[in-house]
């Protein structure tokens, strides 16, 4: 039997409701089936993306998202695909269609965006996507428990006046990389209003402001989701670390998770465990490489980037 080729193209609206409706298996949030389609159309993180599938006889049978991001490599900002929401439907699994859209929007980004890298977060075996050509950027899970420890205070932050102020501090974390995520103006501003029932703190030390932490919180546990600091050095980490941990005793919480780079000699009541799920891959689609310093930089993205 001859497998037929798909036809691999961006979706058009009727494409696109069809692709949101076959990823319900997965990310249905336990919303009707309806509802949640009409939710993706309308949500504002998903009109980011550019969506492409994979049509075989007219019917949709593969699908992902490409969501538009900038890196920041050796100081120049080159345009960069974040690769999200891969699906394929059941019946037409393990016969390379996800591969081949894949390869397809890695074609029609770089031809027509002048796209140069292609990033994902690997929720399953790394070595699927190894095999297109991704390579792991592995950064351990954190895990910050509450103790009695000195932290920095930590004071509400606006995010309709101090945004500003994040944006500097955020860029000022990472003036030190050669390789890292930069955030435009519109990206922060989607951003702001995403996040905006979440909680930002400064975090401040005789009245002078060190940097701002971004929590999530669901019951007793809370992801870190964005953090920044005045100075990246590992004794400032470590009590960006006390501040988490302190502030974490403070509300209750009993343990914060998310991306944190790690600290030699750790104490007990800040953990580092292997990543399983949300591993950070990248490709290069102009043939230049990361070195591998770059690419264990990019092991420290924050939460809130994840798509």
């Amino acid at each position: 039997m001859v497998e037929l080729a798909l036809d691999y193209h961006r979706a058009n609206p009727q494409e696109k409701r069809a692709a949101f409706a076959n990823v319900y298996e997965f990310w249905g949030n336990d919303l009707p089936l309806d509802e949640y389609v009409e939710w993706r159309l309308n949500s504002s993180h998903h009109q980011r993306a550019v969506w492409y599938v994979g049509v075989l006889d007219g019917m949709v049978v593969t699908s992902l998202g490409v969501f538009p991001m900038v890196l920041s490599v050796g100081g120049d900002l080159q345009p960069a695909m974040f690769i999200g929401a891969v699906h394929t439907n059941p019946e037409f699994r393990e016969r390379g269609y996800a591969a081949g859209l894949i390869a397809y929007a890695e074609q029609e980004q770089a031809a027509n965006h002048e796209v140069r890298w292609s990033l994902l977060f690997s929720d399953i075996n790394p070595n699927y996507y190894a095999r297109m050509g991704y390579q792991i950027s592995s950064a351990p899970n954190v895990c910050i428990k509450p103790a009695e420890v000195e932290g920095w205070l930590t004071e509400p932050l606006d995010l309709t006046f101090d945004l500003d102020q994040m944006v500097e501090m955020y860029e000022a974390n990472h003036r030190r990389q050669t390789c890292y995520l930069f955030r435009p103006r519109k990206y922060w501003e989607f951003l702001a209003a995403k996040h905006a029932k979440d909680q930002f703190l400064w975090l401040t030390q005789n009245g002078q402001r060190q940097g701002y932490i971004h929590l999530r919180k669901n019951g007793d546990l809370a992801c870190l989701e964005d953090f920044a600091i005045t100075d990246h050095d590992a004794t400032t980490l470590e009590q960006l670390a006390k501040s988490i941990s302190c502030f974490a005793k403070e509300q209750g919480i009993s343990e914060v998770h998310g991306w944190f780079p790690p600290l030699h000699d750790a104490p007990a009541w800040l953990q580092y465990r292997e990543r399983e799920t949300e591993i950070t891959m990248w490709k290069s689609l102009s043939g230049k490489l990361l070195t591998s310093y770059q690419s264990e930089e990019l092991s420290f993205f924050r939460h809130i980037d994840h798509v």
